[in-house]
């Protein structure tokens, strides 16, 4: 401001003395042009000249501001529908939030290409669309969305992907996943929705295939959905193979599994139960003998004791082994049990369950042992059993198991 009436001075000063200069002079002028001529004092003459350079000024100003005013009334009215959607977006998106789908989908998808962001306003109202189960409007939107930025190609992707897998559509959504993951590799999002869109398609080779990078990005270990998706992909894999009593392909499936994996204790059990429901108890046993070298996993010491042994003697040994390394271990307690009533050592696998019931209640514990007792002779001590089992079962609260001493007890006791 200070600058303009400073610059506004010098000019005035400057006119100042140059009229003081010229009026303070006489002098004529003539002007003629053919036959014609007029002749005029300078000043007057300098005069003319001012008002003229002044009057064309304000002409050409004038004309510069009519043939401009169209495109100010456009920006004008480019503002005025700028500021209608950018206050729809707001609306609309207010609308969603209160589940007021239909009237959202309106707002937003109003006046969206004067929108600032038109990208959100068509993606917002495609959900919207989406809520209300209009596919086709849906669609549309998200192609507007697209065209309005080709850079929301990831975005549009993906919101589209959701939606679809919403519909149950699991083809369509795997396909635009796959793509999605061409274009962005480390889209941990991407991984995500595609791992949930095989494990509902049941695609355990797609999921098995995928999970090199999931551990690579560490979504694997980031969440207890993640983990869970990790074991039904696990067990549908293996299970599927088990059906087709096919352990030859469940060894070679697990040689692919990623070795982070294969050394987690639930993925161990998952393979090895999955050998045995496939008739494959030796392999099953020679895995357990093999993990139980360089650690202890309690699902596979549960899972010994239910398979078959071709050797059952040799088993025994290695039971006791692993009782050695862990002697109050309830659950190798009850493994050496169950051995112990394959081999028909009725009194040797009664102690070990008593031992291990004892210390850990267990259910199916108290049932094997309940029917040893009755094939034992025992109806009392297997009536105690029945009980105390059927109430931890319900109430989940165990109770000390005190068996009677077996009738050949008694009579040695009685000898004694």
């Amino acid at each position: 401001m200070i600058r303009t009436l400073l610059v506004l001075l010098i000019l005035g000063g400057v006119v100042y003395l140059l009229m003081e200069t010229v009026l303070s002079r006489e002098g004529s002028a003539v002007i003629s042009w053919g036959g014609w001529s007029v002749e005029m004092r300078t000043a007057t003459l300098a005069l003319l000249v001012f008002a003229i350079a002044m009057l064309f000024h304000v002409f050409v100003t004038l004309l510069h501001q009519l043939l401009g005013l169209r495109r100010r009334l456009q920006r004008l009215q480019q503002a005025r529908l700028t500021s209608r959607a950018n206050r729809n977006l707001s609306l609309g998106l207010m609308q969603m939030a209160e589940g007021d789908w239909g009237r959202a989908e309106k707002q937003l998808a109003e006046h969206a290409d004067y929108s600032e962001t038109p990208f959100l306003n068509y993606l917002a109202a495609a959900r919207a669309a989406h809520k209300v189960q209009a596919p086709e409007r849906r669609d549309e939107m998200l192609s507007r969305a697209l065209a309005s930025d080709p850079r929301s190609r990831l975005a549009v992707g993906v919101s589209q992907a959701e939606m679809l897998l919403d519909d149950g559509l699991l083809e369509q959504a795997q396909h635009t996943l796959a793509s999605l993951r061409e274009l962005s590799p480390r889209n941990t999002h991407v991984l995500k929705l595609l791992a949930r869109t095989l494990y509902r398609q049941e695609n355990w080779e797609g999921l098995l295939e995928l999970m090199p990078d999931l551990l690579k990005h560490g979504l694997l270990a980031s969440s207890e959905r993640m983990q869970a998706l990790q074991g039904a992909a696990l067990r549908g894999l293996f299970s599927k193979y088990a059906r087709h009593q096919d352990p030859a392909m469940m060894q070679q499936l697990w040689r692919k599994v990623p070795t982070a994996i294969r050394e987690q204790p639930e993925a161990m059990v998952v393979y090895a139960s999955a050998l045995h429901a496939a008739g494959a108890d030796a392999e099953c046993a020679r895995f357990i003998d093999t993990v139980h070298a360089g650690q202890w996993v309690a699902g596979l010491a549960a899972l010994y004791g239910r398979i078959r042994h071709p050797k059952l003697d040799a088993a025994i040994v290695q039971a006791e082994q692993w009782l050695v390394r862990q002697p109050d271990n309830p659950v190798n307690l009850l493994l050496l049990g169950r051995l112990h009533r394959e081999q028909r050592l009725w009194g040797v696998a009664r102690s070990y369950y008593e031992t291990s019931l004892n210390q850990a209640p267990d259910a199916e514990g108290y049932l094997e042992l309940a029917e040893m007792l009755e094939n034992m002779g025992e109806p009392e001590n297997a009536a105690l059993c029945y009980r105390v089992g059927l109430r931890y079962g319900i109430l989940k609260k165990g109770e000390r198991l005190i068996l009677a001493p077996s009738q050949r007890t008694r009579r040695l006791l009685a000898g004694g």
